[in-house]
């Protein structure tokens, strides 16, 4: 191979020395010492495992990065130059070509040959720019500190106001959760008064004679509680216990009031008879009509249980306490054996050897305290067995379960005759409901003091002081 003396590259040394230096003055003859180099160039990479003779005594000289780097551009520079010079030779000889061509094709007559349909120009889609993009990051700051509407609030997109109002959302949330919630419980309070209502044996109100009762307050609603010892439920015989139900809302107080079946009164159109009398001769509207006329106090309706249906509404709520004496639970003995006939239970079933302190009684034990006359104090006691029951009852149902409680009342209602109508139910649910809490008391009627006994028709009666009567309701019923 042929060897490149040092004397040779430093005849290459100033071949690209002067190449840069004629580079530098940018005049015409740059392309002869282009081509110069390119022959260096060609010449100095062909060579391999060169060999240097230094018997002229000159040293080799090593080039700098900056010659380096200059040497690489000049590659760079020149291989672009020849990729141009071909494409340029390449598009000359194409267009003569298309000249020979054009020049050779024979003319078809006189027709003109068909003009080029210009190219359709490409659409383009005009791009709003987004101005924020190009605005100073000063001016981006100052923007994200103005809330809705303009108004400057840095405080809000501070770290701290963030968090006050990302709690004040969670709020809003919380109270709107609970809006929700309510609003459920609200509809499905609704649809439960209404199954309930459904239930409910509504009757037409019979002719009403006597309805013109001093005792008569917007705030008072009084409703006579009906019981009845008939075993048929097809007959209407007389009333066992008529208890009148008041509820003010003034002084928001609940009243229960019992009226004595043996008080001597006057029935309208029937003459005079124990009170008790009254349903058999015309059933509840009669009733109503005597209380009015002989104790002055409006009774706006009524409510029926029958003398079993005592038994079930006892039972469905779990059964009640009772404090029992001795006395009392043997004579339960008689009307619990009646009670069994007719339910057709064994002989003996419920029976009590003994009494005691809050005893629990189930439906058909319950009936038979409720019945009692023969101990104690007859029918006086026997009233107060009545409220003490019907008082326990809702005792016992203000502590039931959700589903307990909605059985309870399903058997309840189903139970129950009335003459109010089904809206008037509906409103008398709103008062049962927000009344639970009222303050309950108890009355007799004849209270003592205002009776004493007497004999009409050979029956015992109690003749009545109906001024201290009327007094008595009104004191405690209205003031």
């Amino acid at each position: 191979m042929r060897t490149l003396k040092p004397s040779s590259l430093l005849t290459c040394e100033k071949i690209l020395r002067m190449y840069f230096f004629m580079k530098k003055k940018k005049n015409g003859q740059s392309d002869v010492y282009q081509q110069m180099y390119e022959q260096q160039l060609k010449k100095y990479q062909s060579m391999d495992n060169t060999n240097y003779d230094d018997d002229d005594g000159e040293d080799l000289r090593f080039y700098s990065e900056e010659e380096l780097a200059a040497i690489e551009q000049a590659k760079r520079d020149a291989a672009r130059q020849a990729y141009q010079d071909a494409y340029l030779r390449q598009y000359s000889e194409s267009q003569q070509e298309y000249g020979r061509q054009a020049h050779s094709q024979p003319r078809q007559g006189s027709q003109r040959a068909p003009r080029r349909q210009p190219q359709a120009k490409p659409q383009y889609r005009r791009v709003q720019a987004d101005p924020k993009r190009y605005e100073p990051a000063a001016k981006k700051k100052r923007e994200s500190e103005n809330i809705e509407f303009g108004k400057k609030n840095s405080y809000a997109n501070s770290k701290k106001g963030k968090k006050e109002l990302s709690g004040g959302s969670a709020v809003k949330k919380f109270f709107k959760g609970v809006f929700v919630v309510l609003l459920v419980l609200v509809l499905l309070l609704q649809l439960l008064i209404f199954r309930y209502i459904w239930l409910v044996n509504s009757v037409d109100t019979g002719e009403r004679l006597v309805t013109n009762a001093s005792m008569s307050d917007k705030n008072v609603t009084n409703i006579l509680l009906i019981g009845s010892d008939t075993r048929d439920e097809n007959e209407r015989g007389r009333t066992d216990s008529m208890i009148l139900l008041s509820i003010n809302k003034q002084t928001k107080q609940m009243t229960m009031t019992s009226l004595m079946r043996d008080c001597y009164v006057e029935i309208p159109d029937h003459g005079w008879a124990k009170l008790n009398a009254a349903y058999s001769y015309g059933g509840a509207e009669l009733l109503m009509d005597t209380i009015e006329q002989n104790f002055d106090v409006a009774v706006d309706k009524f409510v029926y249980v029958s003398f079993f249906s005592f038994i079930d509404i006892v039972d469905a709520v779990g059964g009640i306490n009772i404090d029992l004496s001795d006395d009392e639970a043997q004579y339960m003995t008689d009307p619990m054996a009646e009670q069994n006939k007719y339910l057709g239970n064994k002989k003996g079933t419920d029976y009590l050897s003994h009494g005691g302190d809050d005893m629990l009684l189930n439906g058909n034990q319950a009936l038979a305290y409720a019945r009692l006359r023969y101990v104690g104090n007859a029918d006086f006691e026997r009233t107060q067995r009545q409220r003490t029951v019907i008082t326990k009852i809702i005792s016992q149902a203000k502590t039931l379960s959700p589903l307990k409680l909605d059985n309870f009342m399903k058997v309840c209602c189903s139970e129950l005759t009335t003459n109010m109508t089904k809206g008037e139910m509906y409103v008398m649910f709103y008062k049962l409901l927000f009344s639970m809490n009222y303050d309950m008391q108890q009355l007799r009627i004849p209270q003592e003091g205002a009776y004493y006994y007497g004999t009409h028709d050979e029956q015992s009666t109690l003749d009545l002081d109906f001024d201290a009567c009327q007094r008595e309701i009104k004191k405690k019923i209205y003031n």
